[in-house]
């Protein structure tokens, strides 16, 4: 059976738990109403440190436009490189006007990994992108 994580406090719940039993939080209501995007663009919060990296991964294979505002906050925020590299990849892959207009405010980063790859992903835009 797999792992459920309350979206407030993180804690493992069931599945058919409807309050969180760690923070009281009303899980379904919650969640109600929120695409398989936006709950998955949440997760880009998880404490458990490759749970992010992950959902970055699938935000952009998935193309979320609506998580491009998620990306783009958890790769300013975070101060794990392969995080914020793995966002910027994501934004990339998704390929909005609004996508490239992150990736772009990447490229004067003062960490040097990040701004290179800032740079590399706007080189090699595609043509319609651009």
């Amino acid at each position: 059976m797999p792992t459920f994580f309350c979206p407030v406090c993180w804690a493992a719940s069931r599945s058919d738990d409807p309050v969180c039993t760690h923070c009281g939080a009303e899980i379904a209501r919650i969640q109600a109403g929120k695409s398989y995007g936006q709950r998955l663009a949440e997760a880009l919060r998880h404490p458990e440190p490759t749970t992010p990296l992950r959902v970055a991964l699938v935000l952009g294979l998935r193309r979320e436009a609506a998580a491009v505002g998620e990306l783009a906050a958890c790769a300013h925020e975070t101060r794990d490189l392969y995080l914020c590299l793995e966002c910027l990849t994501a934004l990339a892959r998704i390929g909005t006007a609004e996508a490239w207009a992150e990736v772009a405010s990447f490229t004067a980063d003062p960490r040097r990994v990040v701004a290179t790859c800032a740079r590399d992903l706007l080189a090699h835009r595609p043509v319609e992108s651009a």
